[in-house]
């Protein structure tokens, strides 16, 4: 019991530490955005202007009126058929619920007719195929607004640099304050 205990305060300190470490660090004016980003090369320094970067407000404009429009804008290709295809997928299963779900409904408003109470295997398809109609429209709607929530950051993180060479010199400082 004892070991635990010793176990769970060392890494209590060790998180303590840690966060400390990382709110004694100080921000650099250099991770503001400016009106121009620079960029240090090996030889040379280039400018992104303002006018190459991605407006967020035109990626989810454009992914609002046509999923994956926000995408094309972005330069994120590959990202449009996982969103088309995930779009046709729930929509053609939600058509076939809905269909279904109307056999079923016609099923069961033609027992009411015949008998006090209807048919109970009727009324339990009918809700059963409105359940997964229902449960295939909010995966489409998510998918959708799963396809705007991309185009936002994709936009975003449009001038990101993800070169191997990112130019900064970090290292990892550790301090423990014994007392």
């Amino acid at each position: 019991m004892t070991r635990r205990r010793s176990i769970g305060y060392t890494l209590v300190v060790l998180a303590t530490s840690f966060y400390y470490s990382y709110a004694q660090q100080t921000v650099r004016p250099s991770l503001f955005k400016t009106e121009s980003l620079f960029i240090d090369a090996p030889d040379s320094i280039v400018a992104i202007s303002p006018s190459e970067r991605k407006s967020t407000t035109t990626a989810v404009l454009l992914s609002a009126a046509l999923p994956g429009g926000g995408q094309v804008y972005t330069e994120r290709y590959w990202k449009i058929p996982i969103i088309w295809g995930f779009g046709i997928y729930f929509g053609s299963q939600w058509n076939k619920a809905d269909n279904r779900y109307s056999d079923a409904s016609d099923r069961y408003t033609e027992s009411l007719a015949l008998g006090a109470g209807g048919d109970a295997r009727a009324r339990y398809e009918r809700d059963f195929y409105r359940d997964e109609r229902d449960r295939f429209a909010f995966y489409l709607a998510l998918t959708y607004f799963l396809n705007l929530v991309d185009a936002y950051v994709g936009a975003s993180l449009y001038e990101f640099d993800v070169s191997d060479d990112l130019g900064g010199n970090a290292e990892l400082r550790l301090s423990i304050p014994i007392r």
